[in-house]
């Protein structure tokens, strides 16, 4: 495939031009700069850059290939989809997007935007509303518009959106039920985050409340997000002694080689919405997932 930038295409990132110009997957972008398999001016490329006007842009891709491939491609299960917005079930081990180029690498993101495209649909709009960890799964959230994205990030920001989420945890809390409090701070020496019971510098408010739904040496929770900090759940759980199953982070590394596990228990389960403006609509309404442990 060859084509040669526009003026109106000047500035545009290359992932974004092969997305746009010249109909790729975003795995597929990837696929290519990582595999130097993209020329401008007759210079291999590594790495995502902007063009100029006037290059001559070469890719080494065949359709072919990526028929070939697409049969074999991952994609996401849709849970919930109207005009307005979309939630998807993430499968773990998969990251929510690419945080140095959102539009390229294999991610929840780049799958829904895979997925529209082949029906396609217009995802130019596409915005992904929150974010889960690589290792967590379950329900994401993402708009189609510019209206919709605002008030689902308003919603997020003003922690009205609920947010729940099933885990397996090591022991059982004193306490059926709870609503706990604490502070969070990162530690990038340890590439981690630290939490303790009174303020601290650098730290900020966690609120993390929790119900026991079944227990016996382990307990599954269903546990609230009231505040949404990095690994908040993760860390807060194991601060107060219940970290975890399979969480090698924050938890018992020991255990989990005993029970053979290698992923974390920890899935998102259920959003509740509770929106304004483009999302009124929405209002109460309630997605959620069976949990699967």
């Amino acid at each position: 495939m060859q084509f040669t930038v526009t003026r109106e295409k000047d500035g545009m990132m290359l992932s974004k031009l092969l997305l746009q110009v010249g109909g790729m997957p975003p795995w597929a972008v990837k696929q290519v700069i990582n595999k130097r398999d993209v020329r401008i001016n007759n210079l291999r490329i590594s790495d995502d850059c902007r063009v100029c006007e006037g290059q001559e842009i070469r890719v080494y891709w065949s359709k072919e290939a990526l028929a070939s491939q697409k049969q074999s491609k991952p994609t996401v299960p849709i849970v919930f989809e109207d005009e307005h917005v979309l939630v998807i079930n993430k499968p773990q081990g998969l990251q929510s997007q690419n945080e140095e180029n959102p539009l390229i690498g294999d991610s929840a993101l780049t799958r829904v935007l895979s997925v529209k495209q082949e029906h396609g649909e217009q995802t130019d709009q596409i915005r992904l509303c929150h974010r889960l960890d690589v290792q967590t799964g379950g329900l994401l959230l993402f708009t189609k518009d510019e209206a919709s994205y605002e008030a689902a990030l308003e919603a997020f920001e003003k922690r009205t959106m609920e947010k729940y989420y099933t885990c397996l945890v090591k022991g059982c809390p004193a306490k059926s039920e709870a609503v706990m409090h604490a502070y969070l701070r990162k530690d990038a020496q340890l590439s981690r985050v630290v939490v303790t019971d009174y303020p601290a510098k650098g730290a900020l408010e966690i609120v993390t409340g929790y119900r026991v739904l079944e227990a016996s040496n382990y307990a599954k929770l269903e546990v609230e997000l009231m505040t949404g900090r990095t690994h908040q759940i993760r860390a807060h759980l194991a601060h107060i002694g219940h970290p975890i199953l399979g969480d090698d982070k924050y938890g018992d590394r020991a255990l989990n080689r005993k029970l053979g596990l290698k992923k974390q228990q920890l899935w998102s389960t259920k959003l509740v919405f509770h929106t304004s403006g483009a999302l009124a609509y929405l209002e109460g309404k309630s997605i959620s997932i069976k949990c699967p442990f």
